[in-house]
């Protein structure tokens, strides 16, 4: 077994694990844990009930934060079946919260890499834009949909693949890895295309395909990581979330120079398949309930005792998953309707996705048409927005140390803790707007500039709003988090669409995009009030709200 570990969990190993070909004894290491042989050794139900005391509960992971500090009896009584299969100890290598560093940092790279290599495939697609209008004669918001219609697929993925992930039987490593294959045969197919209506409908399915990576992403560093450094890592993955799409047109735009707009879409098939051979190779499972169920299957077939069997099986046995996935968007939408605060953020961290895609139709008027730039000189424009994350990661990081982390440690911290550092950044949204919209005649530098501040705000905002969230809403995460997706890829599927048409009906000469920037710099402004009504007002909407216990 020991020349197994390696490999075990992983997506190769599991398939070889199926045919035959390759077989685990999970019975080993059964027998040589200290709960067998606990168990062996019970006689009485007062032995038993004083061994189970013994023994903690299994670790918590992702989307089982908020209940572990839960009694629930019903686990106790399940806890004393000797068929009930749970980690063998404490120390159990398999347990992700006991992997060693290099593996967990090996682990993060994959996920980072997932991540990347599907996020970027939104704006690769842009600096082709023009080529594709050409070839197949179309207007400007048609070939637009490729990018809306790819951004509103990752947004709605998720209703269905993030909770197939949390199924104990199919777990997160198969939904990522056979998706990625999917959306590595989709770029094919998108290099390959002949109609713009076929390119506009494998662009959709490849937006949904491409979603987990980013909805389950943060799910999977949680299963592995220490939740005390789990803030620190979320982070580091939100910056390399920022910086793939900002990558991206400068990729797109070095094989439309060197070849054309279909060698974009051969360049993301080949980035894919690499990243797929890597997981398949490498990525073990991560989701806690998901490997003991692999335990629990290789037992019931090693002794042919179907009586073998994890919490999270019976749990998935009772529950009917479409009806899940409807209570989820049920309770999303109504949450949204009663809770001010989760309407708020919201709608925040709506406009700020929505105008980060805004400037994929603003760069071409400001750095082309006033600056001259050429076309990989108007996508290293976009290196600004990756200063900016790095810049705003270190100041997210300060006030994790410097504030949050004493008020965990003597017990003062309440969700509004967050707020004072979306306070001191949220004023930079507006000014990067404005200063996009209205210097943009001056030197080519003071719009790169504005796209520092952009992402100062914006990183840190969406770092407060779901960390917010996550502890206000504890039981009613997902769908919390599901409604804010939707609102967000709402508004950015929309508004690239009609942005290059307000910036045309409001360019006035000299500041093509001073007045449509206008407008959204007042919205932005008009939120900024958002995090000083919840730092006063937050913790009295918590109390009155009927979905916090």
């Amino acid at each position: 077994m020991s020349s197994y570990a390696t490999f075990k969990n992983t997506f190769l190993f599991d398939v070889l694990e199926r045919l035959n070909v390759v077989t685990i004894s999970e019975l080993d290491a059964l027998n040589n844990s200290d709960l067998e042989s606990t168990i062996a050794n019970i006689t009485t139900d007062s032995d038993i009930e004083s061994s189970i005391d013994s023994f903690p509960d299994s670790q918590s992971t992702a989307d089982s934060i908020a209940k572990k500090d839960e009694a629930n009896e019903q686990d106790k009584e399940i806890s004393r079946d000797p068929y009930l299969v749970d980690w063998n100890g404490p120390n159990d290598p398999e347990n992700p919260q006991n992997w060693n560093n290099s593996r967990k940092y090996f682990t993060m790279f994959q996920i980072m890499l997932l991540t990347a290599v599907t996020y970027m495939g939104a704006s690769i697609y842009t600096p082709g834009e023009m080529e594709i209008r050409e070839e197949f004669g179309v207007g400007h918001v048609v070939a637009t949909l490729n990018l809306s219609l790819y951004v509103l697929g990752y947004g709605l993925g998720p209703l269905v693949l993030s909770s197939i992930t949390e199924i104990a039987k199919i777990g997160r490593q198969p939904v990522y890895i056979l998706t990625l294959f999917c959306f590595t045969i989709f770029q094919i197919g998108i290099a390959s295309v002949h109609s713009i209506g076929g390119m506009i409908v494998m662009r959709f399915i490849t937006g949904v395909l491409c979603s987990p990576a980013l909805a389950t992403g943060g799910a999977t560093i949680v299963d592995v990581m220490k939740m005390e450094i789990v803030p620190v890592f979320l982070g580091f993955w939100s910056v390399g979330a920022i910086v793939a799409p900002i990558v991206a047109p400068l990729l797109g735009a070095a094989m439309v120079v060197a070849k054309n707009w279909r060698w974009i879409f051969w360049l993301q098939t080949f980035m894919s398949a690499a990243t797929f051979a890597i997981l398949a190779l490498f990525f073990k499972e991560t989701s806690a309930s998901s490997i003991l169920s692999r335990r629990a299957s290789r037992l019931r077939k090693e002794t042919g005792d179907d009586r073998y069997y994890t919490k999270q099986e019976r749990i998935d046995a009772e529950n009917d998953f479409w009806k899940m996935i409807g209570n989820t968007l049920s309770t999303s939408v109504q949450i949204i309707v009663r809770e001010p605060i989760v309407l708020a953020f919201d709608l925040y961290c709506a406009l700020a996705y929505g105008s980060f895609y805004l400037f994929f139709e603003s760069f071409p008027i400001v750095f082309v048409g006033i600056y001259n730039f050429t076309l990989i000189e108007s996508t290293l424009a976009f290196m600004g927005f990756a200063v900016g994350g790095a810049i705003a990661f270190a100041i997210f990081l300060t006030y994790l140390v410097k504030v949050l982390a004493p008020k965990f440690q003597n017990g003062t911290f309440v969700p509004e803790s967050y707020m004072p550092l979306l306070m001191g950044v949220c004023w930079f949204f507006p000014l990067a707007i404005f200063l996009f919209g209205w210097a943009a005649s001056t030197h080519w530098i003071v719009p790169i500039i504005a796209e520092i501040f952009f992402v100062i705000c914006c990183f840190n905002l969406f770092q407060v709003t779901f960390s917010y969230l996550a502890f206000a809403f504890p039981k009613h995460t997902a769908a919390v988090f599901a409604g804010n997706g939707l609102f967000r890829a709402g508004f950015a599927c929309s508004m690239p669409l009609f942005g290059q048409a307000m910036y045309n009906n409001l360019a006035i000469d000299g500041y093509p995009v001073g007045w449509g920037s206008t407008i959204v710099g007042f919205l932005t402004i008009a939120l900024c009030v958002v995090p000083f009504a919840l730092y006063k007002y937050g913790a009295s909407l918590r109390e009155r709200s009927k979905f916090i216990q």
